[in-house]
């Protein structure tokens, strides 16, 4: 009788559902808004890769996941290798230009336009109508408008 008290007992317990709690966040609007405000400052000048900005981004980055007691992996801890592809514009070989009604103008590089491509292939025509409608900021002191 006893061990089937017991037994009672425990598969009473065990059906017994464990009580939830609210996991206690580390977050909040501030915090959220003070770490987007360090990532978009001026001073990590638009983090591009390899540049000094984008190596204080990633420190920041490590020193919050260390904070919120998360541990290193991979193979080479909270920095993980990444591979990119070259891409190289023989400006010497190539052209840019505006096309309308048969009439071209010419386009300097750096200045007018740029050329980027995820194509491997060595020579590409594009043909395609072209809208700018600006860059949607409105910065008087930095000329954008």
């Amino acid at each position: 009788m006893r061990n089937l008290l017991s037994v009672a007992l425990f598969l009473a317990l065990a059906a017994t559902p464990a009580q939830q709690t609210t996991p206690a966040s580390h977050f909040d609007g501030n915090s959220w808004w003070a770490h987007v405000k360090f990532l978009a400052d001026d001073s990590l000048e638009g983090r591009n890769t390899g540049s000094e900005g984008l190596r204080k981004a990633q420190a920041y980055a490590v020193e919050q996941l260390q904070k919120a007691g998360l541990e290193p992996a991979g193979v080479n801890g909270f920095y993980q290798p990444v591979r990119f592809t070259q891409f190289q514009v023989d400006e010497s070989k190539s052209s840019l230009a505006l096309v309308s009604n048969g009439q071209a103008k010419p386009l300097s590089f750096a200045d007018d336009g740029f050329i980027s491509s995820r194509s491997t292939r060595a020579s590409v025509n594009l043909t395609a109508p072209l809208v700018f409608v600006g860059y949607g900021l409105k910065i008087p002191e930095k000329n954008l408008d």
